[in-house]
């Protein structure tokens, strides 16, 4: 019987997908991540309470339960905010942590797969695993596993992929989980307040600054870069000949936000960099430009350095930092991240 490891976040979700391989017959035990920060002991993500209310659900299942220290996700993502980029920690730590690291220390410990309670699913082609969307679509995850190499896909296993997050509670409270009731995690899942936690790492993406408009006149003044992002017209209280002002560029280096019309974020074309495309060459693709957003018609066409999307129509939802995940149907084929010269002004 093959072994597999089932990634305990102290959510319904993980709780759910640990229940249904036991149930399935397989030999399962339990792996909690934990980022071993003290300011995070108390966090429902990779701290004390998490490592607990897993363990509650393990002995509710009567499988092995184990906590793996993993610390290296927090910083980059401080420092990316701090150069006034948005990043997404989903996605490296997913990449680099999760399905890295992660991955091979449970592989150590034995398990032949490992699953976790991500809404995604995993297809095979003559022998290759793919990545695709979950069934449920308003909770589909593919957009942060992008960057999960084939490899890794190949050991993983997604026991929710066909399952609604409605279905998933109601196995939950059905099998008297602990977890049934436990509330969804935040997009940033190691803090409530993302701005305060890079701030207190990055002081200097708290100094207030000039917000300028493109000809470098001064309109007023920012609280932080680390409070700003692309796009942003919330919190500015700024208007200009064609409506509210929106947040077009982060100059770090300056300590400037530069804002401008609306219009002026949209985009047609994009270079992604940080890419992986799995097809042979130029593709038509379905690019979703930040996790909620709508799949947009494009073409990809991988150059020497990246690579090169064109959206059929332009696109406002573009930020330095984000990734563009690229479909076609449910499938992933690639993706990148816009690099912070694409929106500079």
């Amino acid at each position: 019987m093959s072994r597999v490891a089932i990634a305990m976040s102290g959510g319904v979700d993980s709780s759910v997908a640990a229940a249904l391989l036991l149930e399935a017959g397989r030999d399962v035990f339990g792996v909690t991540m934990r980022l071993g920060l003290a300011e995070l002991a108390d966090r429902a993500c990779c701290g004390e309470e998490e490592a607990l209310l897993a363990r509650s659900v393990c002995d509710v299942l009567g499988i092995q339960h184990l906590v793996l220290d993993m610390a290296d996700v927090v910083e980059p993502f401080c420092a990316a905010y701090a150069a006034g980029l948005t990043p997404n920690p989903c996605v490296r730590c997913n990449e680099r942590i999760k399905f890295g690291a992660f991955l091979e220390r449970v592989r150590r410990l034995g398990a032949d797969t490992f699953a976790t309670g991500h809404y995604a699913r995993i297809s095979w082609t003559e022998g290759q695993a793919w990545l695709e969307r979950g069934a449920d679509r308003q909770k589909d995850q593919s957009y942060f596993l992008y960057r999960v190499p084939p490899e890794s896909l190949a050991l993983l296993e997604f026991p929710l992929g066909d399952l609604t997050k409605p279905e998933v509670r109601a196995l939950a409270e059905a099998r008297g989980l602990p977890t049934a009731a436990r509330r969804e995690s935040q997009e940033v899942c190691f803090t409530d307040d993302h701005t305060a936690f890079v701030m207190a790492r990055h002081p200097e993406a708290g100094m207030p600054g000039p917000i300028e408009d493109s000809t470098g006149m001064v309109l007023g003044t920012h609280r932080g870069i680390a409070r700003y992002t692309v796009g942003q017209r919330k919190g500015l209280g700024l208007s200009g000949p064609k409506g509210p002002y929106r947040v077009v560029h982060i100059d770090a280096a300056r300590n400037a936000v530069v804002v401008g019309a609306a219009d002026s974020l949209l985009r047609q074309h994009v270079r992604l960099t940080e890419c992986v495309w799995r097809l042979p060459g130029p593709a038509r693709v379905l690019a979703q430009v930040r996790y909620r957003g709508l799949p947009l018609p494009a073409t990809a066409t991988p150059t020497a350095v990246g690579l090169a999307v064109a959206f059929d129509t332009p696109t406002g939802g573009l930020a330095p930092g984000q990734s563009v995940v690229l479909y076609q149907g449910d499938r992933v084929v690639g993706g990148g991240v816009v690099p912070a010269s694409a929106l500079s002004c």
